[in-house]
Formats: C-alpha cells, structure tokens, sequence
C-alpha cells in the first residue's frame, strides 16, 4: 500500500508539472527522443549514445547527415521522429519564448522577484527614498556599508516615475502590507530593511509581517512621536522621528542656520565631512586624548564613543572603553579631498 505523504507529494508534483507548460513541453521531448533513441538503436545495431544523438538531432531538424539509417525499419523511425521533432521543438521554443518575454515584461512593471541573499530592502515612498538609496550607495562606495544588492520597493509605477533611481538599483511594484510583495522582495533574506511610508499604521503592520518573515534588522521612519512605542513593540530595531527632526532643524535656522549647515553637512556621506562609527579594538583602554592624537592623525577628528549611548567629549584621561565605537568625523571620500 502507498503512503498517504507519498501519495500527496506525487499529486503535488503533478499539479506543478500539468501548470507549467516549459517543463510538461520538455519532458514530452526527452520522452520521444528516448522512444526514438531506443527504437533506432534496436533496428540500427548502434550504442544507446550515438542513438540519442541521432533522435536529437533528427528531431531539431538539422540532420547533419553523418548518421542515417540502413534498414527500412529504421528509416520509418527516422520520418516519425522528423514529424514529431517539428511540433515538438516548435512548441518548445514558442514557449521558452513565451517564458523569456514574460519575465522580461514583469521586470519591466516591477512585478518580477529576487533572489538576492544579505540585500537591502527599501520599502516607502516620497523624497526619503532617493535620498537614502543615494546614501546608502555613498556609504557602499567608501566602505562603511557593505557591499551589498539594494532593492527597493514602490507602491505603484506612478511612484516609480517621480523618482530617479540608480540603474543597479532592483526596483519592484507592490503594496507593503502584502506577504506577496514582501516575498518577491525576499525580505527573509535581506540583512536590512527600511521603511519610510506615508502612513504609520501601515509601518506598524509591515514592520509585524517582515519579522514574521525575517531576521532582517528593520529601520523605520515615522511620521508621529506617538508611534514611536508602537514600531519598537512590533519589531522596528530603530525608529526615526523625521519630521521632528526636520521641524527642530527649521526652528534652529532662525537663530543658528550655521549648526544645521555643519549638520546637514555631516548627515551627508557625498559631500563634505561625514560622522562615522569605527570600531578600532587597539584603541581599547587607551585614554581619550591618546586615541584623538593617532586618530587625528590619520584624519579623522574623534567626537566621543558609543556603547550602551553615546558619550560625547569625555574625560581626556578617560579610557575608551571595551566594545565602543568611536564617533569621529572625516572628509568625504567623494569629495576629492585628502
């Protein structure tokens, strides 16, 4: 008696073979070229290799004339398998035609999938997308980033033509709240998604699903303080407030616009200085004024360090401790500096 699990995997594999026509057309041509193969060989007297190549060849129909059959009985397999290679193969390249025009337009509506493994995965809409796929790529080109495949994901094509985007950039169409689009996207395999939509309940909800998905480190940005809590308890590794940022920056231009230059300047990998994290473990134990001197002198400018929050200016006897980075300031590579 069959297994009931064995049985179900066959109706499985069935029901995939019968919808995909590419693999049900090419097994039907490996088929008739074994039964041709076999055949010619039986009646020829030749080995099963130069018979298979035979069938082959006879049904692409290019018939290189260096095997043909002696016997009337071979000949007849000969015209059969003529007759059945023309359709046979026709159909076969009608429907890897097909297939590559298929794939082809759905790359072009967005609508394809990736299979990228460790990739960045932007999710949103709006000017915060070109700008952080601009800085992400900054950040690649310098070495503070991986180098990593950057996909980024729009909610609809309209959105897509607001924008410009780098041509390596892999840009698919689809709503975020839906498993679909967070598949294509293989968001379960990505290292890093950021979200940046126009909506904070569907953050919260699109932050639930890619960890449901994911192990993905999820980067959001909300739009109300409120929502804040809310994104850390679904899952959001870190929330950014943009538009409070962006209005104590506003209020700041009124009495000190030169401190939102400098900051506007540093939170800019592509121009000008740049604030980097670095992990330097020489540096370990090493009092702070020491550690300013070697770093200052390879330049780079250091501001404090981060561990457990960041420290700003400490002690200059004070050591840098154990597993902090260190927060410095450097010249953008992309300015031509040295």
């Amino acid at each position: 008696m069959i297994p009931a699990l064995l049985v179900r995997r066959l109706l499985k594999f069935k029901v995939r073979v019968s919808r995909n026509k590419l693999i049900l057309i090419s097994m039907a041509v490996l088929g008739l070229a074994l039964v041709f193969a076999t055949l010619f060989m039986y009646f020829e007297k030749v080995d099963f290799f130069t018979a298979f190549y035979w069938a082959l060849i006879t049904m692409a129909t290019i018939g290189y004339g260096d095997i043909t059959p002696e016997t009337g009985a071979g000949r007849i397999v000969a015209m059969v398998a003529a007759v059945a290679g023309i359709s046979t193969f026709t159909a076969l390249v009608s429907v890897l035609a097909e297939y590559f025009i298929s794939s082809s337009l759905r790359r072009m509506m967005g609508m394809h999938r990736v299979k990228y493994v460790g990739h960045y995965v932007i999710i949103g809409q709006g000017s915060s997308v070109p700008s952080c796929v601009s800085e992400l790529m900054s950040a690649i080109s310098s070495g503070d980033a991986d180098l990593k495949p950057i996909v980024v994901v729009l909610p609809s094509d309209e959105e897509r033509k607001k924008m410009e985007l780098p041509e390596e950039v892999e840009v698919l169409i689809g709503d975020s709240t839906n498993r679909e689009t967070l598949e294509r996207a293989h968001v379960e395999g990505a290292s890093h998604v950021i979200l940046s939509l126009e909506d904070d309940s569907k953050s919260v909800f699109t932050t639930l699903m890619i960890k449901r998905l994911s192990k993905a480190k999820v980067f959001v940005e909300a739009l109300r303080p409120e929502s804040v809590e809310l994104l850390k308890q679904a899952g959001a590794d870190r929330v950014i407030t943009s538009r409070s940022l962006a209005g104590r920056l506003l209020a700041s231009s009124v009495f000190e616009p030169e401190v939102v230059d400098v900051i506007d300047d540093l939170t800019t990998a592509s121009r000008g200085y740049d604030i980097a994290a670095i992990t330097r473990k020489e540096l370990w134990g090493v009092p702070y004024f020491e550690a300013f001197k070697r770093l200052y002198a390879e330049g780079y400018f250091l501001v404090g360090y981060y561990r457990d929050g960041a420290v700003l200016m400490p002690g200059l006897s004070e050591p840098i401790p154990e597993g902090a980075k260190l927060l410095v300031i450097k010249r953008s590579t992309s300015t031509g500096e040295k």
